[in-house]
């Protein structure tokens, strides 16, 4: 719902390459607020509901986190920096649709900042100990979309997955609804989601430019549905916090089908009502 994690990131870099459109980070952010509210709040009342707490609240809580803060002591000066650094960064982005500088840019921009002597808080062993693997994975990706263009099975994964869609797609409801349930059920058989969107947001905008459809909000559309999940396998995230032991695989998929199916109802309310006010028609 916001361009930060490799998802989003991914898929406002396919929308852009491909389309030539450019997509801000704040308008990806006002086009998914109303889900993340509704998602944030309908998760908590959902998971309280399933899962009721064996106690209301836990003794000595609040005095438990008053006793941390005060043991960590007032902000030292890479904290501040830190905050500082990372305050200009969200400042930047949500107003990118006034400067129009690139998220990419001013990511990159801050990270650079971070690393500067006397300004930044990363010095060369922080660098050292950083994952670049997770940058090569997102290439790898992203490189099997340009594979399936180079080996004509672009053509193919048109005809077999969106010929379907081309009579359900009339009107502005349906495209909240069809390219949802349609990434959904991909995303089941290519499980992780950096995978599924740089494979399918090729054909799918190459679908939309031959159907005569804006590509803008199915894209956006599709790239949103990479969040709706009900299994580990599917999600990295879930594969870590499943490796806990302290839920079940028969959990999240209760939870994930009740958010993706609630998620599918906002949308299908946003995308004719909201999204034109906001410029995405």
């Amino acid at each position: 719902m916001v361009i930060a994690g490799a998802s989003s990131i991914l898929g406002r870099g396919m929308i852009e390459k491909i389309t030539g459109i450019q997509v801000f980070w704040s308008q990806w952010l006002l086009a998914f607020f109303p889900c993340a509210v509704v998602t944030i709040f309908f998760t908590w009342r959902l998971v309280v509901w399933i899962y009721p707490p064996e106690k209301q609240s836990l003794e000595g809580g609040a005095k438990f986190l008053q006793e941390l803060l005060a043991k960590m002591g007032p902000w030292n000066r890479d904290e501040k920096r830190s905050l500082f650094l990372m305050l200009i960064g969200i400042a930047l982005w949500s107003t990118d649709l006034i400067h129009h500088i690139s998220p990419a840019v001013i990511g990159i921009g801050i990270g650079l900042l971070a690393t500067v002597p006397g300004v930044g808080v990363l010095d060369q062993e922080d660098l050292k100990r950083l994952n670049y693997l997770p940058v090569f994975f997102t290439a790898a990706a992203i490189s099997m979309g340009n594979v399936l263009v180079q080996t004509k099975a672009l053509n193919t994964m048109t005809a077999i997955m969106f010929d379907w869609m081309r009579p359900l797609i009339t009107n502005v409801y349906s495209v909240a609804l069809i390219p949802y349930w349609t990434a959904f059920c991909y995303h089941i058989f290519l499980g992780n989601e950096l995978s599924m969107l740089a494979t399918s947001m090729p054909p799918l905008l190459n679908f939309a430019k031959s159907s005569g459809i804006h590509p803008l909000p199915i894209a956006l559309v599709w790239a949103f549905a990479a969040g709706g999940k009900i299994f580990v396998y599917q999600s990295g995230v879930m594969v870590a916090g499943y490796s806990y032991g302290y839920f079940k695989a028969t959990d999240l998929l209760r939870v994930g089908f009740c958010l993706t199916v609630v998620e599918s109802v906002v949308l299908l309310l946003i995308v004719p009502f909201y999204w034109p006010l906001i410029g995405i028609r």
